[in-house]
């Protein structure tokens, strides 16, 4: 059984009129390679006439990123010509590459008619072997990815990408990822095995319940050893969890905003190729 390091708690952040939950980077660590952020945004609830979310167009270079919609609907356009409006329960997911310019936003008819929004965004970062590749963009409605139901009925999983008993994920992850995100009801359980050798990232959205014998609630990240393969959850409430995990890189980390590569001198080129439009204009 994989046991667990810490479970920290991450409490909620005010963004201008509504707020956010940032369970990575955390007082404890700056990364779970090859995870390098997560934000969860909501619930809101936006009024009629709204501004819609501050995510205008933007670059990003070197990693990958990756939006949850758990109610609402999200907006993509890009410097690569992808356009999407994903909906409550669908997934999109960007690899930058060597470079994209990107907004996000709510749909034209959320920001006149208002309503609720809930999405996660993860960071997933790239090998030095991978930071260069041409910037792709993945959008899937919820009727598109492929659920994983327990056999008591109580805990279905979306299976992102990877696999997870016999169920393989419609995303590509170029990285080998696994992406899950559980959606349970009190009394479910759910077990799986994950190799040693990969990284987990597990964060609670919702709910209550115990994983390989820690108790976990809501808003807080559980950080596992890298020792065992065995996680068993049960689920004491309704409970969505996001799981995900990956072989980290073990390779240098600079960041500086939108950009995450391996040396300082490749940031200043990033900078540099996004002010000469080499990362494309929107």
């Amino acid at each position: 059984m994989r046991q667990i390091k810490q479970i920290i708690k991450s409490n909620p952040q005010p963004i201008g009129e509504h707020y956010m939950v940032q369970p990575l980077p955390n007082r404890y660590f700056e990364n779970l390679d090859p995870f390098l952020l997560l934000h969860h945004h909501g619930p809101h609830t936006f009024q009629a006439h709204n501004q819609g979310l501050p995510f205008g167009p933007h670059p990003h270079r070197g990693f990958e990123t990756l939006t949850l919609i758990y109610s609402g609907e999200v907006e993509h356009a890009d410097s690569q010509g992808f356009r999407s409006v994903i909906k409550e329960g669908g997934i999109q997911w960007m690899t930058a590459g060597r470079g994209i310019v990107h907004s996000e936003n709510i749909p034209e008819h959320m920001r006149e008619e208002g309503g609720k929004l809930e999405i996660i965004q993860l960071w997933m970062n790239l090998p030095k072997s991978m930071k260069m590749v041409s910037p792709t963009y993945q959008g899937l409605q919820k009727d598109e990815i492929p659920v994983f139901k327990s056999e008591d009925g109580l805990v279905h999983t979306q299976v992102i990408s990877g696999e997870l008993n016999g169920v393989n994920g419609t995303a590509k992850s170029i990285t080998s990822l696994t992406v899950l995100n559980i959606d349970a009801k009190a009394g479910g359980q759910l077990s799986l095995g994950i190799p040693e050798e990969e990284e987990v990232l597990c964060y609670v959205l919702q709910g209550k319940g115990n994983v390989n014998g820690k108790t976990f609630h809501a808003n807080e990240l559980v950080q596992f050893e890298n020792t065992g393969t065995d996680v068993a959850f049960s689920f004491d409430q309704n409970t969505r969890v996001l799981l995900a995990y990956g072989k980290p890189f073990d390779e240098p980390i600079v960041a500086q905003g939108p950009f995450v590569m391996n040396s300082t001198t490749e940031i200043l080129q990033a900078m540099r190729d996004y002010q000469l439009g080499k990362m494309g204009v929107m």
